[in-house]
This record gives C-alpha cells, sequence and structure tokens, in this order.
C-alpha cells in the first residue's frame, strides 16, 4: 500500500483530491489536523475523539480498552501502559522505556476505521516530551516515520481502500516512551447501512404523505 502525503498547501486542491478516482488503494498521511479533517469529512465520514480522559494517572495494566463513537479500541504493550497528564491533556504511554523491553505501543480496532490521527510524540522517564524518532505502523505493514518534539504534533492516515485495523507506535530514539495524545476517528457507515438509512427516509416520507389531509379545492 502506498501513501500520498498532503500538507496545509494542499487545502485549496483537496476538492479535486477527493473527486477523482483512485487508480489503486492507497493511505493518505496529512501532517496538518485542520487538512485532516477537511479530508474525512469531503469523503462522507463520521468522527469520533478518544481523549483518555476517563483513564486516572498511573499505571494502567497490561492493556485498556474505550469506546469513541461506533468504534472500540484496546490497546496494549508487553511491559504494560501508563497514564498521565502531558502539556494539560491526558496521554497514554508504555510503562517501559524501549531499552528496557520491546517498547511498542499497540491499538486494535472493532471494527476497522478509514481514518485514524493523533499526536503521536515520545516521552522520557519524568514524563517530559523530549526529541525523539517516532514511527506509526499500520495493520498493512505499512510504516510512516517522523521527528517530535511536542505533545500537539499530529498524524492523520485515510485509507481508500481497505479499513484500518490497527497501528502501532515505536520509536528509535534510546530511553523513550512512545506516547499518544488523542486520537481521532474517521469511520464510514457501510453501504447497508447506507441503504437501510434512505429506506427509512423514503417510508417516512411516504408516510406523512398519507397522513397529509387533502386540500378542497375553491
Amino acid at each position: 500500500m502506498k501513501f500520498t502525503a498532503l500538507t496545509a498547501s494542499a487545502v485549496a486542491s483537496l476538492a479535486t483530491l477527493v473527486m477523482a478516482p483512485a487508480a489503486s488503494a492507497s493511505v493518505v498521511v496529512i501532517s496538518n489536523q485542520s487538512v485532516w479533517n477537511m479530508y474525512t469529512a469531503l469523503q462522507g465520514a463520521t468522527m469520533a475523539t478518544e481523549t483518555f480522559e476517563s483513564f486516572p494517572d498511573g499505571y494502567g495494566g497490561a492493556s485498556a480498552t474505550g469506546t469513541a463513537g461506533s468504534t472500540t479500541w484496546n490497546a496494549s504493550s508487553k511491559g504494560g501502559l501508563y497514564f498521565g497528564a502531558v502539556g494539560g491533556q491526558q496521554a497514554i504511554s508504555t510503562l517501559f522505556p524501549n531499552t528496557t523491553i520491546d517498547g511498542t505501543l499497540n491499538f486494535t480496532f472493532a471494527p476497522g476505521v478509514q481514518g485514524i490521527g493523533g499526536e503521536f510524540f515520545g516521552l522520557d522517564e519524568n514524563f517530559n516530551v523530549v526529541l525523539a524518532n517516532i514511527t506509526v505502523t499500520l495493520g498493512n505493514g505499512s510504516t510512516y516515520t517522523t521527528e517530535t518534539k511536542s505533545a500537539t504534533n499530529f498524524v492523520g492516515f485515510y485509507s481508500n481502500g481497505a479499513a484500518i485495523s490497527s497501528i502501532s507506535i515505536s520509536t528509535s530514539t534510546l530511553n523513550m516512551y512512545p506516547a499518544v495524545g488523542n486520537l481521532y476517528f474517521a469511520t464510514v457507515p457501510a453501504p447497508g447501512a447506507i441503504a437501510l438509512l434512505c429506506l427509512s427516509g423514503i417510508a417516512g416520507t411516504r408516510s406523512r404523505r398519507r397522513a397529509m389531509p387533502m386540500r378542497s379545492s375553491l
């Protein structure tokens, strides 16, 4: 699967981009959250956010589960999870650094999503954001690496083909904890669901018409 990168300068051409048929299945990668929001909206996707605010500070167990919109997510790490505030917002990270144990932070989604975005960054042992190389790996094996130094560092992915079923966040920087601030989900109703909504709307319109009294002519 190939990656197509979009930046803020691509805003003006978004309409043309999303209307053009894709030559092959691809994942669009967008490093600006406003652009990612616009792109997913133009695809007809519904967006939901996981802030991790419902999880208390400290050790989060071997795995954690939550729901955002219609998507249930599960997070896990070989050494366990840790929750804490970073820059005024709650974040999830690994309990151990990557030099102690496999420090990969894994997420799975049920059902899969067409788009997934988030603030991905690295933390030191004091839960401070530091310069780090962060790699996000999608379930199909495609990877995207970026250098981060802020808790607001955003990367979003949108699949024009198969749904995204999982992502993994890791870092090659020594003694580092990969972390996520917020996760943003973009889902598109299945064709069957869209058809049911359309039929429901048609049936409702017919019922209203049958119930409407006939106007008498003068």
